[in-house]
C-alpha cells in the first residue's frame, strides 16, 4: 500500500537500520551516523513523479530499493573525484523537515555531503556540487602541471557543498594570503575559502 508523504502521517517505530542495509551496496562509503537516528520511521519509495511515497510492504520497498536506477538520482566522475546524488529510501531527518536525498562528494579525505527534500532538489544539489568539484579538480591539475593560480599553496584542498576550501599551515599564512575578505574569497582562521554559489555574487568588501 503506497500513501504520499504527509507531515500528519503518524510516525511508527521501525527498524530504520533496515533501509541503510538495504541501501549500502550500492553505496558502501555513505555513513550515517547513529546519533543522528531518524524521527520518520517510515520507509520510502518513490512514484512516476519521483515524489517520495510510503511504502508500507516491506517486500515492494526491498525490490524498489535493490534496483540502482530507482535511487540513482546522478553521478558525475571529475578527475579522482565522483559526485553521486541518491534517493534514501527514507528520511533522514523529520517529517516537518523531510530528507529524502543525498549528494555525495567523493576521492576527497573528507566525504561532504548535502541534502534535499525533492528530487528537483536533488538535481540543482548535484548540479552546483558538479561545479565546485570541476574548478578543484581543474584546480589540482594546475598545481600538478606547476601553474600557479593563488599566490598561497594549501597543505590540503577540500570540497564542500559550494565552497573550496584551501586549508594553510597556519593563520598567519591565510592572513597574509588574503587580509581582506574579497567577493568570492573568505578567510576562515587557517582555511581560505572560494564561494562558487549564489553567495559568491556579493559585492566586494
Amino acid at each position: 500500500m503506497l500513501t504520499h508523504f504527509n507531515a500528519s502521517t503518524q510516525l511508527r517505530s521501525q527498524n530504520w537500520l533496515e533501509c541503510f542495509t538495504c541501501i549500502q551496496p550500492f553505496l558502501p562509503d555513505i555513513v550515517i551516523e547513529l546519533s543522528e537516528l531518524p524521527k520518520d520511521y517510515q520507509r520510502y519509495i518513490l512514484d512516476d513523479d519521483h515524489q517520495p511515497v510510503v511504502c508500507e510492504d516491506e517486500i515492494v520497498w526491498r525490490e524498489f530499493m535493490s534496483k540502482p536506477e530507482n535511487v540513482l538520482v546522478a553521478q558525475d566522475s571529475i578527475g579522482k573525484y565522483t559526485v553521486v546524488t541518491v534517493f534514501l529510501g527514507f528520511n533522514r531527518f523529520n517529517v516537518e523537515q523531510p530528507v529524502f536525498f543525498q549528494t555525495t562528494v567523493f576521492g576527497a579525505d573528507e566525504h561532504s555531503h548535502r541534502d534535499a527534500a525533492t528530487w528537483e532538489q536533488a538535481e540543482d544539489n548535484h548540479r552546483g556540487n558538479v561545479k565546485v568539484t570541476k574548478m578543484m579538480a581543474d584546480y589540482q591539475a594546475d598545481l600538478a602541471a606547476g601553474k600557479k593560480r593563488k599566490s598561497f599553496k594549501p597543505i590540503e584542498c577540500k570540497v564542500l557543498y559550494d565552497e573550496l576550501h584551501f586549508v594553510l599551515e597556519s593563520e598567519k599564512a591565510a592572513i597574509e594570503a588574503l587580509p581582506v575578505n574579497k567577493r568570492r574569497w573568505e578567510r576562515r582562521g587557517n582555511v581560505i575559502v572560494f564561494i562558487v554559489g549564489e553567495r559568491g555574487k556579493a559585492p566586494d568588501n
